[in-house]
């Protein structure tokens, strides 16, 4: 994992840039790892707590390959996103946290706006937003900040990065999964 950033570092050089490029070193969600298309809908019978000790340790070995900004992408509920957000605490590296959505609710069907408040209350994050979701239509309102009066100053940068359907691997076979 870490190579990856040596190696998007050696790129950056190599190419000569002349504007500041970043680093992102991606954390995606646990359930990519099952390869059962769980990421695409979270819920995966784990506490916050056991989610946390799954991510924690791959996030601190990106994090000690100092990356400019750890992207906590693709997530699929709030429970992941809380995981993600408790793991990044201390790392010294800022994140963006993006979950995967369908319409204006995460893919295990929380509110955006419940899920981007939790963003709200972390400091180390620098954007959110939503990605791997159908772009968007007159039916299909977009994510906004968060309204609740409990949350910080909405002051952080949104982002929408639509997808188009990815590939999966189940215990079938090869499959569409939807909004990847």
């Amino acid at each position: 994992m870490a190579l990856s950033v040596e190696c998007a570092r050696s790129a950056i050089r190599r190419a000569g840039a002349s504007r500041p490029l970043w680093v992102a070193a991606s954390v995606g969600p646990y359930g990519a790892m099952l390869a059962d298309g769980s990421e695409y809908r979270g819920r995966y019978g784990l506490t916050v707590r056991e989610l946390e000790r799954f991510h924690r340790p791959r996030m601190e070995v990106l994090a000690a390959a100092a990356p400019d900004v750890l992207a906590l992408e693709t997530v699929p509920d709030t429970d992941e996103a809380e995981a993600l957000l408790r793991a990044v605490r201390g790392l010294g590296v800022p994140a963006w946290l993006s979950y995967s959505a369908s319409g204006d609710r995460t893919r295990a069907g929380q509110p955006l706006e419940e899920a981007f408040a939790l963003a709200a209350r972390a400091d180390e994050v620098i954007a959110v937003g939503v990605n791997c979701c159908t772009p968007r239509t007159p039916t299909t309102p977009s994510p906004s900040p968060p309204a609740s009066p409990a949350s910080r100053s909405w002051s952080t940068p949104t982002a929408v990065r639509p997808g188009t359907r990815g590939r999966g691997r189940g215990r079938a076979g090869r499959r569409s999964v939807p909004g990847g």
